[in-house]
């Protein structure tokens, strides 16, 4: 006798806090799915088209599938539905629960028999799946979870016309298609429980930051604040600052850091807006200077600080680690993210040991803190980040430093490739999206802790009282670039001798809105002599100034001529400056001349001075 038999052929599971789907598998059938997103563009985004085709192949000949159920989370804007089976149309029933939206149906004539297929077809719209931030596409999809022996497939179907490249992908698709109707990505059984990509290879963001900064003290002092810095995967473009600060400075870790001056007891609020952009790939521009500056960088970058220890109670914890994937994959699997202590005014950070001690207590930086902590011990040059993760979902993609909403999260330097890598234990841990072998464009930097694990401060923490100091939301404005190089004037003397050398400083400042990168200053002259005629910047910030010191001498001797001294920076001339050249013998004659001259009058006068006398 044949047994009809009930399957629960999807369910959207939680996974940490996104939901994934989730199929319970019989040993008496075989269930081979594909979902096919299909895009269109819309007045309010991108609406999505989404079909789900199912096969399910009967293994016994006395067991068939009767029923099928899928379950959706309420925030998923399901509408449009329709399904059919082999036999056509089929009407499903839906009913709701506190979380969930489930549909459930039924075969109108399932096919029975060993080997037998039955198919479903299931199509609906779904408004919010693809989402429209800034200049990227974004999404993330769920994916069956222990498939078993099935095949699962999807294809993401591009709307026709578009240009959009797929820059991140977790996991990679296997392979990308342009068709007669657009752009195809496919991935076939997919190993994670998410697949999140992005279309679109950079993402600007529009930011605006306040610094409450005050001298509580009975003297003037310098005190500053950290302006987000360019990175690898970061350039800012500076729209406007309240008030100029009095000196800037980049520090050992590559922060922007502003000083400003205060009086005793005095207090000042700076505004700053800019324009943040992030990239996929690292800025060609950066490389360089980021493998030469590691020399440096490495004599810290592997000691232990206060919040980067690990006692030796729990050093066995991670001896058996030689990776910096084995570390990173003993954290988010170690720690758990605890939603409860955002809500907490005094918020403790508890530092690598605290984290190992109190495993279910963790935030973001908990997660970074043992990460760098770890790596450091294993011979791993590791730092924190700390900024801001733009996140549409707080509890998918929480952000949980003190004060205002900000994030942090972990690099480590990779020795073979020269640079330095983002990885992301925590929004790992609560959304199940692989932030190990790539990353997004929705971390934005804002402080570098290489060197101290607490300083500087990132924007977002410099309060008076509770207020809100950080506000970024992505945008489509391309941002003004102001490329702006200035030379102050150098003390040229009008005359120089041909038998001495002389000295200046050229003080070369950003005047511009963005960092310049490798700036080429060129020291032409004719007739005189220069102990260097071409150096190159590596960088300045806005606002930052070099000074390159410039020994100078006559080019040819005993002949009196006139000199020329040219500066050009970055290809635009700054200074053309004229220089008359006296021979030695020439200037001492002419100094002699003068002390002669001098005496004679002292002579003269003295004489008519003692002859008056007389006279009187």
């Amino acid at each position: 006798m044949l047994k009809r038999f009930f399957i629960l052929i999807f369910s959207f599971a939680l996974f940490s806090i996104f939901p994934a789907l989730f199929i319970v598998h019989a040993a008496d059938f075989r269930s081979d799915y594909q979902v096919t997103y299909n895009l269109s563009p819309s007045q309010n985004g991108l609406n999505t088209h989404v079909n789900f085709q199912i096969k399910i192949t009967n293994l016994r000949s006395d067991i068939y599938v009767n029923k099928f159920s899928i379950s959706f989370p309420k925030n998923f804007l399901i509408h449009n539905l329709s399904a059919t089976d082999d036999n056509g149309p089929i009407t499903p029933t839906i009913t709701f629960e506190d979380s969930s939206t489930n549909i459930n149906m039924e075969f109108s004539k399932p096919n029975t028999g060993r080997n037998s297929v039955n198919n479903f077809n299931l199509n609906f719209d779904q408004d919010n799946l693809f989402q429209i931030n800034g200049s990227i596409w974004e999404v993330i999809l769920p994916t069956i979870e222990n498939k078993g022996d099935s095949n699962y497939r999807i294809i993401v179907n591009l709307p026709p016309g578009s240009d959009r490249e797929i820059s991140i992908a977790k996991p990679v698709p296997d392979s990308v298609t342009n068709l007669p109707s657009g752009r195809q990505i496919i991935w076939n059984n997919p190993p994670t429980k998410t697949i999140y990509a992005v279309f679109g290879d950079n993402q600007i963001y529009q930011t605006e930051l306040t610094y409450h900064i005050s001298n509580p003290k009975l003297i003037p002092v310098l005190t500053e604040i950290a302006i987000p810095p360019d990175t690898l995967y970061q350039k800012i473009y500076l729209k406007s600052l309240s008030e100029i600060p009095d000196s800037v400075y980049r520090d050992e870790d590559g922060n922007f850091m502003a000083r400003y001056y205060l009086n005793p007891r005095e207090s000042k609020i700076i505004d700053l807006q800019l324009f943040i952009k992030t990239f996929s790939k690292p800025r060609p521009e950066v490389v360089a200077y980021t493998s030469s500056e590691i020399a440096n960088e490495q004599k810290y970058l592997l000691s232990a600080q206060k919040y980067w220890q690990i006692s030796d109670t729990n050093l066995s914890r991670i001896s058996g680690f030689k990776t910096v994937e084995d570390i990173y994959n003993f954290v988010i699997g170690d720690l758990k993210y605890n939603y409860s202590r955002l809500n907490q005014n005094d918020n403790i950070r508890l530092g690598a040991d605290g984290a190992l001690n109190h495993p279910d207590q963790a935030v973001c930086v908990e997660f970074t803190d043992l990460f760098v902590a770890a790596a450091r011990e294993k011979g791993i040059m590791a730092r924190e980040i700390e900024g801001y993760g733009y996140t549409q979902d707080p509890q998918l993609r929480p952000l949980s430093l003190s004060s205002d909403i900000l994030h942090s999260w972990p690099e480590y330097y990779n020795p073979k490739t020269k640079l330095w890598v983002s990885v992301d234990p925590t929004w790992q841990n609560t959304s199940g999206i692989d932030y190990f072998s790539s990353f997004d464009l929705n971390h934005i930097v804002f402080a570098i802790h290489g060197k101290h694990s607490d300083y500087p401060l990132p924007a977002g923490m410099y309060k008076f009282e509770k207020s809100h100091d950080v506000l970024v939301k992505p945008t489509t404005i391309m941002p003004p670039e102001k490329q702006k190089l200035s030379l102050s004037d150098p003390q040229f003397p009008q005359t120089i001798a041909d038998n001495q050398s002389y000295q200046t400083k050229l003080v070369i400042k950003n005047d511009g809105n963005m960092y310049a990168w490798n700036i080429p200053v060129e020291i032409d002259s004719a007739n005189v002599k220069l102990n260097k005629s071409r150096i190159t910047i590596p960088i300045l910030a806005p606002y930052e100034q070099k000074e390159i010191p410039l020994e100078y001498s006559a080019a040819v001797k005993n002949k009196q001529q006139n000199g020329q001294i040219m500066i050009t920076v970055n290809g635009n001339s700054l200074l053309n400056t004229s220089i008359t050249i006296i021979p030695y013998y020439y200037d001492l004659s002419l100094k002699i001349a003068s002390m002669i001259l001098v005496l004679a009058i002292l002579i003269i006068a003295f004489r008519i001075f003692r002859n008056r006398r007389k006279v009187v």
